[in-house]
Order: C-alpha cells, then sequence, then structure tokens
C-alpha cells in the first residue's frame, strides 16, 4: 500500500515537469513506466526484469540528453553568426538615420526660423501697408478740411469786402441799412465756420450802432464802421495765410511720411523675397533628408525586428534546451527514486517471507 502511494505521488511530480512539452521522443513516457513498475510489482516480478524497464528508461533520457546536446550547440552557433549580422546591420542603419535625422532637425529648426522672421516680415509689411492706407486716407480727409475751410476763408473775405461796399454806398447817399442787415448773417455765418467770431464780434457792435442811430449818422461813424472792416479784413487775410502755409507744410509732411513708409514697404517686399527663397532651399534639403532618414529608419526597423525575432528564437532555443534538460534531470532522479524504492521493497518482501519461515518453523 506504502508503495502504490509513494508511486502516485512520483507520477504527479513526473506531470509536472512534462508542462513545457519538451520530450523529444514523444515515445518515452514516465507514466507508462510507472505503470509497468506498479504492474510488476502486482504480478511480484523478479527484481531484474523491474529494474530493466527503470534502466532501459534511464538509457533512453541519456540519448535524448547527448542528442538534444548536439543540436543546441549548432543552434547556438548560428545564432551567433546571425547576432553578428544583424548587429553590424543595425549600427550602420543607427549611424545613417543619427546622421540624417541630425541634418533634418537643423534645416527644420532653421525653417521655423525663417517662417517666424517671414511671418514677423509679412506682419510688418501689413501694417505699414495700414500705415501707408491711414496716411492717405487721413491727407484726403485733411485734403477735403482745408479745402472747406479754404472756401470758408474766401467767403468770410468776400462776405467783409461786401459790407465795405455797402457802407461806402451809404456813406454816399445811395446805399441802405437793411443790406448791412442782410450781409451781416453772411458775415456771422462765415465767422462761426472758420471759429473767429471773437474777432467779428467788433464789427457786429458796431453794425448794431448804425443801425440804432439810422438818420443820425456822421461821417465819423461810417469811418470807424470801415477802419474796423479793414482791420478785420487784415485779421481774417493774415489767419487765412497762416492755414494755407500750415496746410502746406502738412502736405510736405505727408509726401516725406509716405515717402518713408514706402521705403519700409520696399525693403520688407525685398526681405521677404529672400525669406521666401531660402525657405525653398529648406524644403529641398528637408525632402531629401528625410527620404534618407526614411529609408534608414526603415533598414533599421526591418533588421531590428529581424535581430529581435533571432534573438527571442534562440532564447526560446536556450529555454527549450534549459527545461528539457531539467526536465531529464527530474526523470533521472525520479528513476533513481523509484529504484531506491522498489529495492526497498524486496527487501521488505524478503524480511517479511523471513520471519514467517521461521514462525512456521518454531511451530512445526
Amino acid at each position: 500500500m506504502r508503495i502504490a502511494l509513494c508511486l502516485l505521488v512520483i507520477l504527479a511530480v513526473a506531470n509536472a515537469t512534462t508542462k513545457f512539452n519538451l520530450d523529444y521522443s514523444k515515445k518515452r513516457s514516465m507514466t507508462a513506466v510507472m505503470a509497468e513498475v506498479e504492474a510488476k510489482l502486482k504480478n511480484k516480478s523478479p527484481l531484474d526484469a523491474i529494474m530493466n524497464v527503470l534502466r532501459d528508461f534511464r538509457d533512453a533520457v541519456n540519448t535524448e540528453q547527448v542528442n538534444h546536446d548536439e543540436i543546441y550547440n549548432i543552434q547556438v552557433s548560428e545564432c551567433e553568426s546571425e547576432d553578428a549580422f544583424r548587429r553590424g546591420e543595425v549600427t550602420d542603419a543607427s549611424n545613417v538615420l543619427r546622421d540624417s535625422t541630425a541634418a533634418l532637425n537643423v534645416a527644420q529648426t532653421s525653417k521655423i526660423r525663417a517662417t517666424n522672421q517671414q511671418e514677423v516680415n509679412q506682419q510688418q509689411y501689413f501694417s505699414a501697408q495700414e500705415h501707408l492706407n491711414s496716411v492717405l486716407s487721413a491727407a484726403e480727409t485733411e485734403a477735403g478740411y482745408f479745402k472747406r475751410r479754404g472756401r470758408d476763408y474766401e467767403d468770410a473775405l468776400h462776405a467783409i469786402d461786401e459790407a465795405s461796399d455797402i457802407l461806402a454806398t451809404i456813406y454816399s447817399g445811395s446805399g441802405s441799412f437793411a443790406e448791412i442787415s442782410r450781409v451781416s448773417k453772411s458775415m456771422i455765418q462765415t465767422a462761426f465756420n472758420i471759429k473767429e467770431t471773437a474777432k467779428f464780434a467788433p464789427v457786429f457792435y458796431a453794425f448794431a450802432q448804425l443801425a440804432a442811430q439810422e438818420g443820425q449818422l456822421d461821417e465819423s461813424a461810417l469811418e470807424r464802421v470801415a477802419q474796423l472792416l479793414e482791420t478785420l479784413r487784415a485779421n481774417i487775410q493774415e489767419a487765412y495765410n497762416d492755414f494755407t502755409e500750415s496746410n502746406a507744410v502738412s502736405v510736405a509732411a505727408f509726401n516725406d511720411q509716405k515717402d518713408r513708409i514706402g521705403q519700409t514697404i520696399a525693403r520688407l517686399e525685398a526681405q521677404n523675397e529672400r525669406l521666401q527663397n531660402k525657405l525653398d532651399s529648406l524644403s529641398q534639403q528637408i525632402g531629401t533628408q528625410s527620404a534618407i532618414a526614411q529609408t534608414a529608419s526603415g533598414k533599421l526597423q526591418r533588421n531590428q525586428q529581424l535581430w529581435d525575432q533571432a534573438q527571442a528564437l534562440c532564447s526560446t532555443f536556450a529555454n527549450e534546451y534549459n527545461y528539457a534538460t531539467q526536465a531529464r534531470r527530474n526523470e533521472l532522479q525520479l528513476v533513481a527514486q523509484l529504484e531506491e524504492m522498489v529495492e526497498a521493497r524486496f527487501n521488505q518482501v524478503e524480511d517479511e517471507n523471513h520471519e514467517r519461515n521461521q514462525r512456521l518453523a518454531n511451530q512445526a
């Protein structure tokens, strides 16, 4: 009973050693050997017959190990050769990829910098164009303003001259103050237009006094009003001259500013052309280096994949060899243990038979 229990334990251990399916013969079976040993034990076969079964099994394991050693040595040699070849291919591809990537990075960085410069240049160009348009628009608006204000000054001078003429007809006795009233309205409007009401105020006051003294005027009063009109005309003419001069200064400043902006725009256009030529050259360099890097990357990836596969396969060979070798060692250990157990059982049976024979002899 004890032997049967030990055999079951050994059988469980033997099954655990075959989990990696490393038995190359596919004919040898530890389970079959144990079953045969157990059957011979039950049939009370001779010890030599049982030991021969175990010896045959051990010889088969050793033969298989020798064959596996020869195969594994060939595999190791092939793995070393493949490893050296793939290592060289990967190194060459890595060097080319490194150099082309470095050149590609330099070209890409230069292109980014040139692109940023071009963007800044274009922004400055657009700003200069907007500035020029703004200056042209302001100049157009200002020209319209000068034109309108010039007409206002001319209308004011014309109204003053007309008032002087009416005053002269009144002095000669052929004019009337109704005409003074009419021309006063025109003078008030032009005074507001040219923003010179303060200069016109004394004349308006004098007109009001003349209107209040109609029929009682003397020559001295008319002469004073005529002098006021003359003074007013001189002041308005001077203001008109100053206004005209300021207009000329503004036009000269506008022309100078327009010329300077034009020079800036021309410089920015020339710079943009140079940057575009540089970008075209860098794009060509990037295309060339990208193609080189892509080819090197493909070669590197392909050889690295083959190298990894070879290393994995060689690792599988090594693992399989180690597992199989260890499994065979376990089998040999199990055979040795089984031999010891069988010998122990036979010795136990002999001792039991000897004791039984002695008891029978004593009883007789």
